[in-house]
């Protein structure tokens, strides 16, 4: 429905109970009503009335809230926004943040007097005249100029035919295309006084005139009188369609549009005349006379009153109240924002001035209660609170413990008597005189009927019949009070003491724990059994009792429970404390794995933002927490009584919406909006954001992440800040997800995308423009080295070179010349000598060595002499040499090259000269071949190097060995092939020839190229 400042409820959000999965689909899919259109909202059912105790929390102007708002929305995301005089407000249920503009827009005023929502457009009306449209991004103003009078623009409503239509004190405007008409006396709307606007379930337009009701022709904006009760207030439609009209001081009327009749509605007349009165989407009657407001049920009976200064923000509310997407009502007042939801825990009304209570189930699902302590010298009785919530009084005392047998018995202590009740009957027994006057601390009903009893100071006793027995005949039992006393599932009693100390009774045998056997709860002040498992609590901590030890059992982060004054285990599973600060849930798929062994557990906390009020007591009375029969848990504090049933918690799945508001730097603030530019050298920063979390705000909970920065999500608790520190320059998007308080997270994260510009050395060229001149400086070196080591190389070489030519003209100069000499002294003894003498030819043997040793030297001088032929190409060099040779032998030589000539490393070239020179000396010392050639053939990976003859061949005894006795020609010429990783092949036909193959494949640069030329030929 359209309330008169044009806010329209959104039903997307119940407060229910759980419900099959299927059922939470539909409920969450319900969220995409915030955008119809009023008339569709209005036709929806309302909700069901309030069926658990109230909170309500108020914003003043001293916690930002607007003062005097005058017009109140909620949009898409969950956002609250307010009108007020000071200006435009947005509520995300934490912090009221003041817009003076939208998206860049301005505000034609801020004094804002109307707001509406229609398909996500924001409608802003002025207090002086103007209107304002924000619609994604832009914004439309209409003025006087567009037909907008300069008077308060008092509401804004859209009937289901698409016409746009507000009221002010000059009447009542229609959107004709770009231009605002007023609806005249001729269109049946008479002029005067102001009227309101209201748009009705079936989408056509009512006017609330002093002159009477006025409904709209569907589809025009003509008009027609369908009643006589007018009024200059704002009318408002009930849940049912109905519309409530309000004139002060007179009877309220109630307009029914489906028979267009006039009703009176008789109201309470206690606190006299009413100055408003609404209905909310619950039917319940919200009634204000001055002091605050009081809320009725749909038949008008009083439920709870909010009256101010302390339940209330202000004395008087004039406007509707509004329901939000979760279920909660809120009020605008004259000093500020006012909200009224549910709690989990529904509080009971106590006797007045009765406090720290104890509570004990009946036998027929009933709860006895009594009051411990009470302002008055005598506290009021015990009674009981019914299943259907009738109080059921009783003559019974208030009594500080209880118990209830397997019969359905219930026994009571106080200081001075011991009294149990049965099928309404009570029974009364007067403590002996050694027990009177102290407190009854516990009490339990053991396996076998008998009650015990521990009273303060005196001790455990037992009860029977008015008997009584000190410790149950058991003497180490007698003298020590016991805080808590339990009788379990298996035939056991327990006996709870302070500082970790516990006794267990069974089959008259007494057996005692302590610290060393686990306990360590501190006083032991509850116990509870279920199946099969004993649950201790106390003011330090849980621990359950298995296979003799007690293993401590604390949250999910690892602290202990504190001030554990009572547990229930329920049918389905779940474990329930009562805490110091409240009632803590461990589910039940948490509790089996507790029971598997780990000694932590998630939980779920109720506490004072549930309706918890006061405090658990540590001594007495005891136990706090009890299940009824109906399967409610019922609790206990210093100050109140109140329940919960753990089958029908209400949840609320709304997901909300998470909204990034804010990014600043240690030097600006920027709102938030997608494609920032940050100037360079920004390193630090932090993003504000939040999410509409209405109900609960403070269990609201966020994760963040900034991708370039974050690997994953990091959980940000209830903050609702990121802070970044060293963020170098780049892209960078920032997305947030938020949680409600029962953990629904949000559909899709929020998002924005920024960038941080680079400082000139953070550049990509500046980067590339370094690395190059890195890479130029490396190479540089290399180029360095390289020339450093060539000069070492041609160094070496040119020292061997040196060397071996001093060897050789040492040779010549000494060994040679001493030869040759030797041999012309020989030679001239011989002519001395008769030319028949002996002598004559021992001297020419010796001449022929001489000769040959000659001959020797000067082939080992050739070796050194022809060295600086190796240094340039090979057949060169192997032309000179073989010609050389050749010509000694009178053989003929000749040397074939095919191919591109190439040119080869020092090493690689001086050992195929090696090779082929052993070849052609071979061929020309043994083969006996007229010719020797030598065939060298470059391709294009490979260089073969042959040396052929046309000989006698290889011996037998060589091809077979491959290598001549004491000789070692091929064997040197085989170590030389592996050498340079080349081939060796040796093929030899007797009578034919021998050819010698040397093949280098796979030539490269590492294999003894360095660069190619093409041969010249002739």
């Amino acid at each position: 429905m359209l309330l008169n400042y044009a806010f329209v409820p959104r039903r997307t959000g119940y407060l229910v109970f759980r419900l099959p999965k299927p059922w939470l689909v539909l409920l969450r899919m319900l969220g995409v009503l915030c955008a119809f259109p009023a008339s569709a909202i209005s036709a929806a059912e309302p909700l069901p009335f309030w069926r658990s105790a109230l909170s309500h929390q108020a914003w003043i102007d001293r916690d930002g809230a607007p003062s005097d708002a005058k017009a109140m929305v909620q949009d898409r995301t969950g956002m609250l926004w307010f009108g007020a005089v000071d200006g435009l407000f947005r509520f995300d249920g934490v912090r009221f943040e003041r817009m003076d503009n939208i998206a860049g827009h301005q505000l034609l005023s801020p004094n804002v007097y109307s707001l509406a929502l229609f398909d996500d457009a924001l409608w802003v009306g002025y207090e002086h005249g103007g209107i304002s449209v924000f619609d994604h991004g832009a914004v439309r103003h209409y003025r006087e100029a567009e037909g907008v009078p300069p008077s308060a623009i008092s509401q804004f409503g859209r009937t289901s035919d698409g016409m746009t239509w507000f009221s002010s004190s000059a009447g009542i405007y229609w959107l004709d295309g770009q231009r605002w008409r007023q609806v005249l006396p001729a269109d049946g709307l008479p002029q005067g006084d102001q009227s309101t606007l209201n748009v009705l379930q079936d989408g056509g337009l009512m006017v609330t005139h002093m002159a009477g009701l006025y409904r709209n022709v569907r589809g025009t904006h003509h008009f027609r009188r369908v009643g006589d009760f007018g009024s200059m207030q704002p009318s408002q439609v009930q849940a049912d369609g109905k519309l409530n009209i309000f004139k002060f001081g007179e009877t309220l009327r109630v307009y029914d549009p489906a028979t267009e009749s006039l009703m009176p509605q008789t109201l309470p007349t206690n606190g006299g005349m009413p100055y408003s009165v609404h209905r909310d989407n619950r039917n319940a009657w919200w009634i204000g006379q001055g002091d605050g407001m009081r809320l009725y049920t749909p038949d008008l009976q009083l439920k709870k009153q909010f009256l101010a200064p302390h339940d209330f923000s202000a004395v008087r509310i004039y406007r509707p109240p509004v329901n939000d997407r979760e279920g909660n009502l809120w009020f605008i007042t004259e000093n500020g924002v006012d909200r009224i939801r549910e709690t989990r825990l529904l509080v009971q009304d106590m006797p007045a001035g009765s406090t720290d209570f104890s509570i004990m189930p009946g036998p027929d699902g009933e709860v006895w209660i009594s009051s411990h302590s009470s302002k008055d010298p005598i506290s009021p009785p015990t009674f009981a609170i019914a299943p259907d919530g009738r109080r059921i009084a009783s003559d019974m005392e208030s009594a500080t413990a209880g118990a209830r047998a397997a019969d359905g018995t219930l026994w009571f202590g106080d200081p001075h008597y011991i009294w149990s009740r049965r099928d309404g009957k009570v029974r009364r027994w007067l403590r002996p005189a050694e027990l009177k006057n102290q407190a009854t601390q516990a009490l339990a009903v053991a396996a076998d009927g008998l009650l015990w009893v521990s009273i303060a100071r005196r001790g455990v006793h037992t009860f029977s019949n008015g008997a009584w027995v000190a410790g149950g005949g058991h003497a180490e039992l007698a003298d020590r009070t016991a805080l808590s006393l339990h009788a379990d599932e298996q035939a056991r009693l327990w006996l709870g003491y302070t500082g970790n100390r516990m006794a267990m009774l069974l089959h008259d045998k007494v057996q005692h724990f302590g610290s060393d056997d686990g306990l360590a709860v501190g006083n032991v002040l509850a116990m509870y059994s279920r199946r099969g498992t004993l649950w201790i609590g106390g003011d330090q901590g849980l621990a359950r009792f298995h296979q003799g030890r007690f293993i401590a059992v604390n949250d999910d982060a690892g602290r202990p429970f504190a001030g554990v004054t009572g547990i229930v285990e329920t049918a389905q599973g779940e474990l329930w404390m009562h805490c110091a600060k409240g009632l803590v849930r461990i589910s039940a798929p948490q509790l089996a794995a507790v029971r598997s062994g780990t000694g932590r557990a998630a939980v779920e906390r109720f506490d004072y933002l549930d309706g918890y009020a006061g405090a658990g007591p540590q001594l007495r009375p005891l136990n706090t927490l009890v299940e009824s029969n109906d399967g409610r848990l019922w609790y206990a504090t210093s100050s109140s009584v109140g329940f919960i049933d753990p089958r029908r918690i209400a949840r609320n799945l709304v997901a909300p919406t998470p909204l990034i508001t804010w990014l600043s730097t240690p030097s600006e603030r920027h709102r938030a909006s997608n494609g920032l530019q940050l100037p360079e050298h920004t390193h630090n920063l932090h993003i504000d954001f939040t999410a509409a979390v209405l109900s609960i705000p403070e269990r609201a909970r966020f994760r963040t992440r900034l991708i370039g920065q974050d690997h994953e999500w990091r959980d940000a608790g209830g903050l609702r800040q990121s802070f970044y520190t060293n963020l170098g320059p780049g892209d960078y998007r920032f997305e947030v997800m938020a949680a409600n308080e029962d953990g629904v997270w949000s559909d899709a994260p929020a998002s924005l995308s920024f960038q941080i510009a680079p400082a000139f050395y953070e550049t990509t060229w500046f980067k590339l423009l370094c690395l190059s001149m890195l890479a130029a400086g490396v190479y540089l070196l290399y180029l360095r080295r390289l020339e450093r080591m060539t000069a070492r190389v041609i160094e070496r070489v040119s020292t061997r070179i040196e060397e071996r030519e001093r060897i050789a003209r040492t040779l010549h100069d000494t060994f040679l010349q001493s030869v040759h000499g030797l041999s012309l002294r020989f030679q001239s003894i011989k002519a001395e000598l008769p030319k028949d003498d002996a002598v004559q030819k021992k001297i020419d043997d010796a001449l022929d060595a001489a000769d040959a040793a000659a001959e020797e030297g000067r082939v080992q001088l050739m070796d050194l002499r022809v060295n600086h032929l190796r240094q340039g190409d090979l057949a060169s060099a192997l032309k000179t040499v073989g010609s050389n040779a050749a010509a000694l032998y009178g053989v003929a030589f000749s040397l074939n090259e095919e191919g591109t000539r190439c040119q080869l490393q020092a090493d690689v070239q001086e050992e195929l000269f090696a090779i082929a020179k052993e070849g052609v000396s071979n061929a020309l010392k043994h083969s006996g071949s007229p010719a020797v050639t030598v065939n060298i053939r470059y391709g294009a990976n490979s260089l073969t190097l042959e040396v052929c003859d046309h000989g006698k061949g290889l011996d037998d005894t060589v091809r077979q060995t491959g290598q001549r006795d004491r000789h070692w020609g091929i064997a040197g010429m085989r170590e030389r092939a592996r050498k340079i990783n080349a081939k060796l092949a040796i093929h030899s036909t007797t009578g034919v020839g021998t050819s010698v193959v040397v093949t280098l494949a796979n030539v490269g640069r590492d294999s003894g190229f360095f660069r190619r030329k093409r041969l010249n030929k002739p």
